[in-house]
C-alpha cells in the first residue's frame, strides 16, 4: 500500500511529472534528430539513452511516491534531479554537432527547474557544474570528430552559454531569495495572527481563557447539545479567603497563586482534557477575580463532581509561595435542555455559594429544577435561595 501524500510530497510529485514532460519534449525532438540523420549514434545508443531517460524519471516518481525521499536531507531532491538532467543534455549535444546550439535551451530551462528549490549557492554550484559539463562535450568533440571542430563557433556558443547560464542563476537565486522572505513574513504574520488571537482570548495574569471566549463556549456547547440531544456540565471554582491571603502576603503573592492554581488545574484536570479547547469545544478559564470555570461537554453531574472534588483536594494539598496555602470551593451544574446559558451559569453560581455559606473547601451540585441545591447529592444541603456570603 503506498503512503497518502501530504501537501509537501503533492508539489514535490508535480513537479516531478513537469520534469516528465520535459524530458519527453527533448526525447522526442533527439529520436526526430536521429530519423533526419542529424544524430551520429547507433540505433542501440538511442535506446539505450532513451530507456535511460525513463528509468530517470521512473526512479525520481517512485522515490518520492513511496515517501523514501522523505528520508533525505532535501526530500525534493533539487540537485541530484537537476544534475542528472544535465548529464543526459550533454550526452544529447555530444550526440549532434548539428544540433549542438539548440540543445543549449535544455540547459536552461533544467537550470530554471531550480527555482523550486535551491538556493543562491546551489544555483551557481549547478552553473558551475553545467559549463564544466559543456566544455567536456566541447573538449569530447573535438577529440573525436576534429574535422567537424570550429573553433569559433564553439567559442561563440560557449560565450553565449555561458551568460545564459550565469543570468539564470542570478535570477533564480533572485527568486529563491523572494520565496524564502516571502516565506519568513508568513511565517511572521501567522504568528502575529495566532499571538493576536491568543491575546484576545487569554487571561494575561494565568493564561487560562477568559470570560468572553468561555461565554462563547457555553453558546456554541449549548447549541450543540440541544441539536444532538447530549448534555454538558458546568464547574465554577472560587478561592476560598482569597481576600485575607492578598492581605496577608501582598498582591504580588496572590497573582502568583492565581496563576500556579491556574497550573496546577491543568495538570490535574488534563486527564479530561478540559483545559485547552479541543475538537469537543472543552475549555477552562477565569472568570474573573479568584473565581474560574470548566466546561465540560458530554459529561453529566456526576463526572464533573468527580472532576470538581479531584482538583479541591489537590488545591488543598498545594503549597504555594511564601509557603500560602489556599482551599477550593466549587459549584456543579448539569445543564438541563433547552434551559438559557445564563440559567445553568446561576444555578453553578449558587451551587458555589452554598458550598462557601456551609463551610467552604467543598463541592457542591446544583438542583437540577432550577431551584437552588439538590440535598440527594454529597456535601450538599437544602433547597432554596441562598444569600452570598463573604469570600
Amino acid at each position: 500500500m503506498l503512503p497518502p501524500l501530504d501537501s509537501k510530497q503533492r508539489l514535490r510529485l508535480g513537479r516531478a511529472k513537469m520534469a516528465s514532460v520535459s524530458y519527453a519534449m527533448w526525447v522526442i525532438l533527439g529520436v526526430f534528430a536521429y530519423l533526419t540523420g542529424n544524430m551520429d549514434i547507433s540505433r542501440e545508443v538511442l535506446l539505450v539513452i532513451v530507456g535511460g531517460v525513463a528509468l530517470t524519471n521512473l526512479y525520481f516518481y517512485t522515490m518520492i511516491r513511496s515517501g523514501l525521499n522523505k528520508r533525505l536531507t532535501d526530500p525534493s531532491m533539487t540537485v541530484p534531479q537537476l544534475a542528472i538532467a544535465f548529464l543526459w543534455a550533454m550526452v544529447l549535444m555530444l550526440s549532434s554537432t548539428e544540433l549542438r546550439g539548440a540543445m543549449l535551451m535544455v540547459y536552461v530551462i533544467t537550470l530554471l527547474f531550480g527555482i523550486f528549490g535551491l538556493s543562491r549557492k546551489g544555483f551557481f554550484g549547478m552553473t558551475a557544474f553545467a559549463l564544466a559539463g559543456y566544455f567536456a562535450v566541447v573538449y569530447a568533440s573535438y577529440s573525436f570528430f576534429p574535422d567537424r571542430f570550429d573553433f569559433f563557433r564553439e567559442l561563440i556558443m560557449a560565450s553565449i552559454l555561458s551568460a545564459s547560464l550565469i543570468w539564470c542563476a542570478w535570477f533564480g537565486s533572485y527568486v529563491a531569495r523572494l520565496k524564502e522572505t516571502l516565506r519568513q513574513n508568513n511565517t511572521e504574520l501567522k504568528d502575529a495572527v495566532s499571538s493576536a488571537s491568543r491575546e484576545a482570548t487569554r487571561d494575561h495574569l494565568t493564561q487560562a481563557f477568559n470570560r468572553r471566549y468561555m461565554m462563547d463556549c457555553l453558546s456554541r456547547e449549548k447549541t450543540r447539545a440541544d441539536r444532538a440531544g447530549t448534555t454538558f456540565s458546568v464547574c465554577i471554582f472560587d478561592l476560598d479567603h482569597f481576600k485575607d491571603l492578598n492581605d496577608r502576603y501582598g498582591h504580588l503573592v496572590g497573582d502568583e497563586v492565581l496563576s500556579a492554581f491556574a497550573y496546577l488545574a491543568r495538570q490535574e484536570l488534563r486527564a479530561t482534557d478540559v483545559i485547552d479547547l479541543d475538537s469537543e469545544g472543552r475549555c477552562f478559564g477565569r472568570f474573573g477575580g479568584e473565581e474560574f470555570m470548566c466546561l465540560l461537554p458530554s459529561t453529566a453531574e456526576d463526572g464533573a463532581r468527580k472532576c470538581a472534588e479531584r482538583l479541591r483536594v489537590a488545591t488543598g494539598e498545594k503549597e504555594f509561595r511564601n509557603g500560602a496555602r489556599v482551599t477550593l470551593s466549587a459549584g456543579v451544574a448539569e445543564y438541563i435542555p433547552g434551559e438559557a446559558v445564563a440559567d445553568t451559569l446561576q444555578r453553578a453560581d449558587e451551587a458555589l455559594y452554598f458550598a462557601k455559606q456551609t463551610g467552604r473547601n467543598r463541592v457542591s451540585c446544583a438542583d437540577r429544577t432550577r431551584t437552588g441545591v439538590d440535598t440527594d447529592k454529597p456535601d450538599v444541603v437544602v433547597k432554596g435561595n441562598f444569600p452570598r456570603v463573604g469570600k
